[in-house]
C-alpha cells in the first residue's frame, strides 16, 4: 500500500478518531495542548472575529476560541468527534467536514487554527489552499505541530517501532511528527500565503502519570489486539523511556513544538 494513498489515510484517520472520540478529552488532549495559548494569542481574536478550528476533536480548543468573544466554529473529519463536541459545547457550531473541502464560502473567516493536526493530513498542501480560500483578506492561519517528543509519547513510539511494525505499514501523509520549521516553510510556500512566520518552541509537557500516553497509544494503534507478550514489552519500554523525566510531581517531558502564523 502506498504510504501517501490519500483515500487510505483519510479512512484510517476517520476510523481512529471515531474510535477515540469518547476518551479523547481525558487522554490525548493532555498530550497536544502545549502551544494552544500561543495559538489563541497569535490568532488576534476579538468579539468581531469569525474563527474556525480544523480538526477540532471534542471541541475544547474551539471553546477557548469562543471564550475570547469570537464567533467560533469547529470542523472534524470524524463524525463521532463532532457528536462529542456538540454535546459538550451545545452553544458552538461543529460540523463534519474534510479539510480539503470545507463547507464555507470564500472569505468567511478572520482566523483558522490547526493544532497538532497537519501530520494527519494526506495532502497538507491541498488543506492549506482550502484554508487560504476561506480566509478573509489579511486573515491568519495559526498552527502548531510536534517536532520532537522526548520520553512521553515519543518514548511510546520508540517502544512501538521496536516491537511492532504497524507504523511502517500504516499509510501517512508527508508531514511527520518530527517535522521541522523548513518542512512547514516549504508547505506554506506552495500556497499563496504572504507573510509567514514559523518557529520552534521548547516547551514542557507536564503529566501527573503516564496513563494518557499509554491509553492513547493503545487506543490509536489498537494494541490490545496484539499478543500479550508484545503488549507487555511495549509498555515496559515506554515506562523505561519515561523514567528519566519522572519528578515528585509526575513527569516533565521536554517537547519541541513548531508554531506558525501565515497571513493571507
Amino acid at each position: 500500500m502506498n504510504q501517501h494513498d490519500a483515500d487510505a489515510i483519510t479512512q484510517i484517520e476517520r476510523d481512529t478518531w471515531n474510535r477515540s472520540a469518547a476518551s479523547y478529552i481525558d487522554r490525548a488532549a493532555k498530550l497536544t495542548t502545549l502551544a494552544v495559548d500561543i495559538l489563541i494569542e497569535a490568532a488576534h481574536l476579538t468579539s468581531e472575529s469569525r474563527a474556525l478550528e480544523i480538526g477540532c476533536g471534542p471541541g475544547h480548543i474551539t471553546k477557548m476560541m469562543a471564550d475570547t468573544g469570537a464567533e467560533a466554529t469547529g470542523v472534524d473529519l470524524a463524525p463521532e468527534m463532532v457528536k462529542v463536541a456538540s454535546e459538550l459545547h451545545p452553544n458552538i457550531e461543529f460540523r463534519e467536514a474534510h479539510a480539503e473541502r470545507l463547507p464555507f464560502d470564500a472569505g468567511t473567516f478572520d482566523a483558522v487554527l490547526v493544532n497538532f493536526v497537519f501530520h494527519h493530513f494526506a495532502r497538507p498542501e491541498a488543506v492549506c489552499a482550502e484554508i487560504h480560500r476561506v480566509l478573509k483578506p489579511n486573515g491568519r492561519l495559526v498552527f502548531a505541530g510536534p517536532s520532537a517528543q522526548t520520553g512521553g509519547f515519543g518514548g511510546f513510539l520508540d517502544a512501538l517501532t521496536t516491537y511492532h511494525t504497524i507504523r511502517d505499514e500504516r499509510p501517512h501523509g508527508p508531514i511527520s511528527t518530527q517535522a521541522t520549521e523548513a518542512d512547514f516553510d516549504d508547505l506554506l510556500q506552495e500556497t499563496e500565503f504572504g507573510d509567514c512566520d514559523v518557529n520552534a518552541h521548547e516547551l514542557t509537557l507536564h503529566l501527573e502519570n503516564l496513563d494518557p500516553v499509554i491509553e492513547t497509544g493503545w487506543e490509536m494503534f489498537e494494541l490490545s489486539k496484539l499478543p500479550q507478550q508484545t503488549q507487555d514489552k511495549i509498555r515496559e519500554m515506554t515506562l523505561d523511556n519515561a523514567a528519566p523525566y519522572k519528578t515528585d510531581r509526575g513527569y516533565e517531558f521536554p517537547s519541541r513544538v513548531i508554531v506558525g502564523v501565515a497571513t493571507k
